[in-house]
């Protein structure tokens, strides 16, 4: 896995200690100003998709006009109905812990896969679509998951402690959140994109943020309403 050029890591801390804080006042804040920026969130990653779609049916060369408009609507619907899911959870019973708890996670497994990668990752996850992932930092994701996942639901008020759903939830969101990476990282690829946008100085454009976190809306929606 490459190292970042100094500049470029400068960026993305100094971004991410003026994004996570923002991002936690408006979860803590819930309410219209949560669905108002949860919806503008989601409008700005789904015109990055669609880029991304578009510049990818550019370099291939075109295709049926009807093929075209089953990636649109698809795209369309990997945004809106995860986003449809995150509102809804956050306007539910315990919204802001199962929101935070839905965050957090992805984070840890997006932290733990890196850090696990970079100490032993030896064997490629998926070579063509991401050379830097391996399977040893796939692993390190799970477990980080549901560790994560476990601490969590033991800590946050409002969620009943249970702990063997917990972890299976845990991995659940390890492996849909890791699986959203791939498939963003897949969809560049077919574009000849590095980034989806510019829109975070060194980190690229909002879905690039969001594509791990994308699929897990809907799980942990789902995991709510049935724990």
């Amino acid at each position: 896995m490459s190292t970042l050029p100094r500049s470029d890591l400068r960026l993305r801390v100094v971004s991410a200690a003026v994004g996570l804080p923002l991002l936690f006042l408006v979860l803590w804040l819930g309410g219209l100003v949560f669905a108002a920026v949860a919806i503008a969130a989601a409008l700005i990653a789904l015109r990055e998709l669609l880029d991304l779609l578009r510049r990818a049916r550019t370099v291939r060369g075109g295709g049926p006009i009807v093929l075209d408009g089953v990636r649109v609507l698809a795209g369309v619907a990997y945004v809106a109905l995860p986003f449809a899911a995150l509102i809804a959870l956050r306007l539910g019973d315990a919204g802001l812990q199962w929101t935070a708890l839905a965050f957090l996670v992805t984070f840890a497994t997006d932290t733990s896969a890196y850090a696990v990668g970079r100490a032993v990752g030896r064997r490629k996850l998926a070579p063509s679509i991401s050379p830097g992932k391996t399977w040893e930092g796939a692993i390190g994701g799970l477990v980080g998951a549901a560790a994560a996942t476990a601490a969590l639901v033991a800590l946050l008020g409002g969620i009943e402690t249970r702990l063997l759903p917990a972890v299976a939830l845990g991995l659940g969101v390890g492996v849909v959140a890791q699986a959203g990476d791939l498939l963003e990282s897949k969809v560049k690829r077919m574009a000849g994109a590095k980034d989806s946008g510019r829109l975070i100085p060194g980190h690229g454009g909002l879905f690039d943020r969001l594509d791990s976190l994308v699929p897990v809306f809907p799980l942990v929606y789902y995991a709510s309403r049935v724990w």
